[in-house]
């Protein structure tokens, strides 16, 4: 394995964690973690509410960017590996969508969302769909 497969794969398993710790903060239990997060994440500007009522602009930043961060990658992987490899393109975007697709869904519904997870069908067969390796 190369220096930079190491790399990529290290920072995978990071972002990963970081995404299910967020994903985990969901639960009541871990409130005080995300509190945590959030009073950092404002910090020196504003105090967050103590209530864990999550703030909006910033929800919206973060999911936003991970839904651009995912649509970058796919755009990538149809720009430069799919040329040069179908099938690996095609296993990275299943990796990926059906990892973010099975933790999204799953969270939104344990905290009350439930029709997110309908919503999420939409970028699951965008996804998968431009993948297909059609011969």
């Amino acid at each position: 394995m190369t220096s930079q497969q190491s790399a990529m794969r290290r920072s995978g398993w990071i972002l990963i964690g970081a995404g299910a710790l967020f994903a985990l903060a969901g639960l009541s239990i871990l409130h005080p973690v995300a509190h945590l997060f959030l009073k950092v994440a404002y910090w020196p500007m504003q105090e967050v509410a103590p209530d864990m009522a999550i703030p909006s602009p910033l929800l919206l930043a973060i999911t936003g960017g991970l839904t651009v961060g995912l649509g970058g990658m796919s755009w990538a992987l149809g720009t430069y590996v799919a040329p040069i490899s179908p099938d690996a393109a095609q296993r990275v975007t299943w990796v990926a969508t059906w990892s973010w697709f099975c933790t999204d869904s799953t969270f939104s519904i344990l905290v009350g969302a439930p029709f997110n997870a309908v919503l999420n069908l939409t970028f699951l067969v965008l996804l998968l769909a431009s993948c297909r390796n059609r011969r």
